[in-house]
């Protein structure tokens, strides 16, 4: 699918405090008979800023359902008070499935991100283009104070911040409360927390699932087709204990730990515990079969709750201890160096100008925002906030710093495919999914540069 764009000139909205004063001093010019004195006919600096079509909720506004609505709002705003110079923003709207159509095909042309709003799971592998500038610089004590540490973590690249958080999404896992009563497994259902089971839990209530639930039901997420949702697929390898990174941040999934989830997943296909031909399964579908009542355990999240009501219970992912495992997004803005300063400075400043208002930091109320006192203004309004904050102790870190993510997720899933087809063993795709995974990282290295 195509990228969609919309522009907003500086002189297409209300006059601003600049072109007031501009026009009082024309006016004034004129009526002195001063021809010389005409303003400024400076070009104004063009900003593109992209972000990819997101699902977005605001608690205060009903009428936001996508997040490249806050995005161009922004966008209006700065344009029309920005003072240092004329500016036009142009935002574009890409696909998810897009993001290098949308950032790296573009380089070197008229469309190539100033800023890009995305989540850094998938923007940090263009931190090591080159191109990411460092916000450092812009990040004032009280606005580092106000956001996590484990944000910022998330967001530095050697030392450097290459991301400013704007919020956060914690996945953990939706089960539906409905299909867990209709098959006796009323004792797991937690209201108002979310739970944690152990493996062997784990195993009794999906075989359970499996032979209660009725036929053309299914008892948990399973997929393999594309590389998209491919991060909880790698959360659920951690279920045996696994660590899934070593201390070099590469793939360790030949150990007896990785080895065991593997055969756990790989077991689960003949058990019934997923969808038909899973391999063939994009997200999407296991989403679609959620909604549909056709699925017992799909992945949600804090801002993908609501949808549900209380329909659903929330439970960690099978993880290496007793409270099991969560991940989370983190999403934010990155400023791209196309070889101009002054657009450099520019998407800096519009940076900056979204971090220095409420007004605009307001809007991430509705998922986790990475502002605390966004937080304080309207974590009781936002669903379940208690029960994620309360629950980032158990959140993983599934990037493990991976200078090419998209590039180890295309591995990851054909790999995975083929353990859900039995064409492997167990031992087999953890050698597998440890040589291809980690040549990509190395390769992701080797080609690695930062901005200088």
């Amino acid at each position: 699918m195509s990228e969609t764009g919309r522009r907003v000139h500086w002189t297409d909205r209300f006059l601003t405090r600049r072109g007031f004063m501009a026009a009082t001093a024309l006016g004034a010019c004129a009526a002195a008979g001063l021809h010389a004195c005409a303003p400024s006919r400076e070009e104004p600096v063009h900003l593109v800023v992209k972000v990819p079509r997101t699902g977005h909720s605001v608690v205060f506004d009903e009428s936001i359902t996508q997040v490249e609505t806050v995005i161009e709002a922004m966008a209006d705003d700065f344009a029309a008070t920005y003072e240092a110079r004329p500016v036009e923003v142009e935002v574009i709207v890409f696909e998810q499935n897009q993001y290098d159509e949308a950032v790296t095909d573009s380089f070197d042309t008229d469309k190539a991100p100033d800023v890009l709003y995305g989540d850094y799971f998938n923007t940090s592998t263009y931190v090591h283009t080159g191109r990411v500038v460092p916000l450092d610089d812009i990040i004032a004590p009280d606005l580092r104070a106000d956001v996590s540490d484990y944000l910022w973590d998330a967001s530095t690249v050697e030392g450097r911040v290459y991301l400013m958080p704007y919020l956060a999404r914690q996945n953990v896992l939706g089960y539906s409360k409905e299909l867990f009563r209709r098959a006796g497994l009323d004792r797991f259902i937690a209201e108002g927390r979310i739970a944690a089971w152990s493996l062997d839990e784990w195993t009794h209530i999906l075989d359970t699932l499996a032979a209660e639930l009725p036929r053309g039901t299914f008892p948990l997420m399973m997929y393999a087709a594309s590389p998209q949702g491919d991060t909880h697929i790698m959360t659920l390898l951690r279920s045996a204990g696994s660590s899934f990174y070593d201390e070099t941040g590469h793939f360790a999934l030949s150990r007896p730990e990785g080895v065991a989830a593997l055969r756990w997943i790989q077991e689960g296909v003949g058990r019934g515990w997923f969808p038909p031909h899973a391999e063939n399964l994009e997200i999407e579908d296991c989403s679609s079969l959620f909604r549909a009542g056709q699925l017992a355990i799909y992945m949600v999240n804090n801002a993908s709750i609501t949808r549900y009501g209380d329909t659903v219970g929330l439970v960690n992912f099978p993880g290496p201890d007793e409270d099991g495992c969560a991940t989370t997004f983190v999403s934010g803005f990155q400023v791209f160096d196309n070889g101009d300063e002054t657009s450099v400075q520019v998407a800096k400043d519009f940076i900056s100008f979204v971090y220095g208002s409420d007004r605009w930091l307001d809007f991430a109320a509705g998922a986790l925002p990475a502002s605390n006192r966004v937080a304080e203004r309207y974590g009781d309004a936002i669903p379940a906030y208690d029960l994620f904050v309360g629950n980032i102790g158990n959140v993983v870190d599934f990037t493990g710093e991976t200078p090419d993510t998209l590039a180890v997720r295309e591995a990851f899933h054909l790999c995975i495919r083929d353990l859900l087809m039995g064409k492997v063993s167990p031992e087999e795709c953890a050698a597998a999914l440890d040589e291809r995974c980690n040549a990509a990282i190395d390769e992701g290295w080797a080609q690695s540069r930062l901005h200088e």
